[in-house]
C-alpha cells in the first residue's frame, strides 16, 4: 500500500445543525479530517455526529460577526489547526454548504490538478480599496448587519476620515483584490499565509468584510501563488462553488425552485455549493444527500478497498 495524502475539510458553523450534520456525513471518508469552529454565539448547535473514517477536531469557539476580522481569525485558527499534519489541501466551508460530489470524485479532481480554488475578482476597485482604507469600528456589534443607523453612522465616519487625510493604506504596496470567502488551497499556500498572518491582521483588522479580501489580496500580490490559480476569469470555476449571487446575497437554493434547483446543482461541474438553510432548503438538502450518498455506497460496493494513491 502506498501513501495516501490527505484533505483537511476546515468548517465554520453557526446555525441549521441539520444541515452541518449531513454535511460531516457526506465529508466522512479515510482520506479526510474534518476540523470544525462552532460559533460561540450558536444556541442551535448542540452536538455533532461521530464520525466513521475522518477525524473530527473542533476548535475552541469564540464569537464570530458577520463583516468583522473575527471570520479571518477563526479562518487562521482553522488554518493553523490543520497545518501541522501536512494535509495536501485545505479546503474552507461554512456550515450551510453541501458537497455535490461524491468524496471519490471529490479527491480525484483536487489531486489531479494540484492548484488552488480561490475565486478572486483579479483588478482592484473602489469598492474594496475604501474598506480597508478607513477605520470601520462598528464590525464587532452583532447588530451591525441589521442596523440602518449602525451602518450610516459608519459612512459618516469614513466620509469624516477622507476630509481629514486618514489613510490605512498608506505604505501598503499591495493591490487589494476581492472575492469569495470559501477556498480550497495547497498546503504551500496554507503555510505562507500562516507566515504572514501578521502583516495580513494590521492591513484588514477594521475592514468591512475582510474575509473576502485577505486571501485574494495575498495571492494575487504573490506571483508564484497568483500563478497557481485554477480561473481568475470566473468566480464559480475559480473557487469550483456554485454559489448565485444573482437571485440573492447569496441566494438560498430550495423553496418553489427545489426541481429546478436540484437538477442545476446536481449537474453542473462544481464540486461545492452554498448556501442552503433548514427553512428553505430540508427537500433539496435531503435529496442532494441521499444521491451522494447513494453514489459513495455503490463505489464502496464496486471499490471495497478505496482509492489508493499510485
Amino acid at each position: 500500500m502506498t501513501f495516501v495524502s490527505k484533505h483537511a475539510y476546515l468548517i465554520m458553523a453557526h446555525d441549521n445543525p441539520s444541515i452541518l450534520e449531513k454535511l460531516l456525513y457526506l465529508l466522512d471518508d479515510y482520506r479526510h479530517d474534518i476540523y470544525l469552529h462552532i460559533d460561540l454565539r450558536s444556541k442551535k448547535i448542540q452536538s455533532v455526529p461521530k464520525m466513521k473514517e475522518s477525524k473530527l477536531t473542533i476548535i475552541d469557539s469564540k464569537p464570530v460577526f458577520w463583516a468583522d476580522y473575527s471570520q479571518v481569525d477563526t479562518t487562521f485558527r482553522l488554518l493553523k489547526s490543520a497545518v501541522t499534519s501536512g494535509y495536501s489541501y485545505y479546503h474552507l466551508l461554512s456550515g450551510v454548504d453541501l458537497p455535490l460530489k461524491t468524496n471519490e470524485v471529490r479527491y480525484r479532481f483536487f489531486e489531479n490538478s494540484k492548484r488552488n480554488f480561490i475565486g478572486i475578482v483579479p483588478h482592484e476597485s473602489w469598492y474594496s480599496v475604501r474598506r480597508v482604507k478607513y477605520y470601520h469600528p462598528f464590525l464587532h456589534n452583532r447588530f451591525y448587519r441589521t442596523s440602518r443607523l449602525m451602518k450610516g453612522t459608519d459612512r459618516l465616519l469614513e466620509y469624516g476620515q477622507r476630509i481629514v487625510g486618514v489613510n490605512r493604506l498608506k505604505g501598503v504596496t499591495w493591490k487589494i483584490i476581492d472575492g469569495w470567502t470559501w477556498f480550497s488551497i495547497r498546503r504551500t499556500l496554507c503555510q505562507a499565509l500562516i507566515k504572514a498572518e501578521d502583516e495580513i491582521r494590521q492591513v484588514f483588522q477594521s475592514t468591512i468584510a475582510s474575509d473576502e479580501l485577505f486571501i485574494h489580496t495575498f495571492v494575487y500580490n504573490q506571483q508564484q501563488f497568483r500563478e497557481t490559480l485554477y480561473d481568475e476569469s470566473d468566480l464559480k470555476n475559480g473557487s469550483t462553488r456554485y454559489i448565485d449571487w444573482h437571485r440573492g446575497r447569496p441566494y438560498i437554493f430550495g423553496g418553489s425552485e427545489t426541481e429546478n434547483d436540484y437538477q442545476l446543482l446536481m449537474n453542473s461541474p462544481y464540486m461545492f455549493a452554498r448556501k442552503f438553510s433548514e427553512d428553505k432548503s430540508s427537500e433539496l438538502v435531503e435529496r442532494i444527500y441521499n444521491r451522494i450518498m447513494q453514489e459513495q455506497q455503490m463505489n464502496e460496493k464496486h471499490n471495497p478497498n478505496g482509492f489508493i494513491e499510485q
